[in-house]
Formats: structure tokens, sequence, C-alpha cells
């Protein structure tokens, strides 16, 4: 009867600690949503990295093994508020977009103009 004892013991343990992780994992994923990034500009860009804001941790490229041509789009899901944006483009010039306002839109459109003012900043 002790073994059996046991092995309930184990399973409802087992069964306790996953029902006390699943709220943890949810409430990390709930403040999430998903932003649309626009390449309206008239270059293709083959890298974009988005950290919070004065953050010196880039993360992972957002686009993978993909590319972004002008005219596409892409999805990123980021918990609303300020980030900075590093854009690698074709020739592999890199340049850092700061203080992007991901909190209120669902969008952000990177225009030849937000690529000029990123080069210009980025060169001093």
């Amino acid at each position: 009867m002790l073994p059996n004892m046991k092995k309930v013991l184990l399973v409802a343990g087992a069964l306790l600690l996953v029902t006390a992780l699943i709220p943890t994992t949810a409430a990390a994923q709930y403040g999430r949503r998903t932003f649309t990034v626009f390449n309206d500009s008239h270059y293709r860009i083959d890298h974009v990295y988005v950290s919070p804001n004065n953050n010196r941790y880039w993360g992972g490229d957002q686009l993978g093994r993909d590319v972004f041509l002008p005219g596409y789009r892409f999805d990123v899901a980021l918990i609303p508020g300020w980030y900075d944006v590093k854009l690698v483009d074709q020739s592999g010039y890199t340049c850092v977009v700061r203080d992007v306002d991901f909190r209120g839109g669902d969008r952000w459109v990177i225009t030849d103009d937000v690529l000029l003012a990123c080069e210009i900043l980025s060169s001093n």
C-alpha cells in the first residue's frame, strides 16, 4: 500500500507544480501585442533587431532567414513601450533608430526619411 501512496503523492506533486507554472507563463505573454512593421523605403533590409530603449542586448534577428523588401511588412510581438531598432541593409550598413514608440499604435513604417535620419545620426 505504501508504494502506491508514494506514486499518488508524486503525481499530485507534479500536477501541482505544472499548475503553478501555467499562470506565470501566461502572465509573461499577456502583455505582448503584435505590431506590424512596414518597409515603405526603397531599400532592402536584411536584418532587424529590436531592443528595449537603451539596452545593449539586441536578441535575435526579427526577420530570421527572410529579407525585408520594399513594399513588404512583417509582424513583431512586443510588450508595448519604447524600443531601439537596429537595421542592417543589403550592403551590410548598420544604423540604429532610437526611441521607436511601440505603445499606442499597431504599426511602424520605415521610410526613406527614417533611414536617412538614422544614417545621419549613426555617422556622428
